[in-house]
């Protein structure tokens, strides 16, 4: 791989800037390349990032690797114009943060709700709607790889969350609770959804969410379990209500520069794609072990953890059956989307074929093999990313 200079100023701190502009080598010598993410380090979450290097360097023989940077190179509100410029060769880009960079791939996350309708398992959600999710961007809507690309990026590949759940500093389980209640909303879907119920929408980052509980400003923030770890939320949380709001926070979780793309060899390419499907598929896992710890250790704290009274649950269900052509709406007023009911079916359709395909699947490795199998291999590298 023959790297590309790419010039870039004023997007993080002069440590970051020099860290960016260091060369890396362009000979036969091992390269290094510099994956920026907006976890904190030390998680199971950021740790799970580690995956991404070891599958590139087997599959490369050594000769192309990646190291990660937990919450140092750039945070996630970074992430789009950091690998755009250059600051890192790779990173997680969280898009409902870039709801105008990404409107038909954001359209795409508002209907992650849809998985709820058919697959009971809060956890398993994940498994079956990152497969839905990648395979619908990557091989059925150009429109979203022309965002990316538009972006001077490429999806390599995206994980997804557990079911949200309401993590709260104070009692919310019922839609009288709800009421006016402020909810931290960390996309679209979360809004309509805490209006609907009559709650007050915040718009916030995860990164800021845990001083918004700490000191009030929010009541809750509709969050995956694992976020009681990830973000310390367990450190301020005084009740977990489960099975509602309900949907998941699919990303995309291997974004690569363009340049750095276009540089790579084929065999480059298919090694990048292959971490990209182990990185979708152990992150999703870890999602799901996380889930698991969190409610646990919740539990362990005396912090009650409640599954959302039948009021709520009925009208959050009746929410979600109703949002996508609602959501449908929205983007073709918003921002021009000419197809969105056939963009509804396929994901429905699709879901309901993941469904299937990983109701046996039990670990990571057959996930990732999968994942590749199905989404990643049969990208066409010679246009794929142009």
């Amino acid at each position: 791989m023959t790297r590309r200079t790419t010039q870039f100023a004023g997007l993080a701190g002069a440590a970051a800037t020099a860290l960016a502009s260091t060369a890396l080598p362009t000979t036969a010598s091992a390269e290094e390349l510099r994956f920026a993410i907006g976890w904190p380090p030390n998680t199971n979450t950021s740790n799970s990032f580690a995956v991404f290097g070891e599958t590139l360097a087997a599959e490369t023989g050594g000769e192309l690797t990646a190291k990660v940077y937990p919450l140092s190179l750039l945070n996630f509100l970074e992430s789009t114009t950091g690998v755009r410029d250059g600051i890192a060769d790779l990173t997680t880009i969280l898009l409902p943060y870039f709801l105008s960079d990404f409107p038909v791939s954001n359209f795409g996350t508002e209907l992650a709700a849809l998985t709820d309708l058919v697959v009971e398992d809060g956890d398993r959600v994940g498994i079956v709607y990152a497969g839905a999710y990648m395979e619908w961007a990557m091989l059925n809507c150009p429109e979203c790889m022309g965002e990316f690309s538009k972006n001077n990026s490429v999806f390599l590949g995206g994980g997804s969350s557990t079911r949200y759940h309401l993590i709260c500093n104070k009692e919310v389980n019922t839609l009288e609770q709800l009421q006016g209640a402020r909810i931290r909303a960390g996309g679209a879907w979360w809004a309509r959804w805490a209006s609907a119920m009559g709650a007050t929408p915040v718009s916030m980052s995860i990164n800021e969410t845990f001083e918004g509980l700490n000191q009030g400003v929010l009541d809750c923030s509709a969050s995956s379990n694992p976020e009681l770890f990830n973000f310390g939320f367990i450190d301020v949380a005084k009740w977990v209500t489960t099975g509602a709001p309900g949907s998941q926070f699919p990303s995309a979780t291997a974004v690569i520069n363009k340049d750095v793309w276009l540089d790579a060899s084929e065999s480059e390419k298919t090694a990048l794609l292959k971490a990209g499907a182990a990185l979708a598929a152990t992150i999703t896992y870890v999602y799901i072990q996380e889930s698991q710890n969190g409610i646990a250790e919740a539990e362990k704290r005396g912090i009650p953890v409640k599954q959302a009274g039948p009021e709520l649950m009925a009208k959050s269900r009746a929410h979600t059956e109703a949002d996508a052509s609602t959501a449908v709406a929205n983007y073709t007023e918003k921002f021009g989307l000419t197809d969105g009911e056939a963009k509804v079916a396929k994901m429905k359709e699709l879901i309901e074929k993941w469904d299937g395909l990983t109701k046996d699947i039990s670990d990571k490795e057959a996930l990732a093999d999968l994942y590749f199998a199905e989404i990643q291999s049969k990208l066409d590298l010679a246009s794929y990313g142009q």
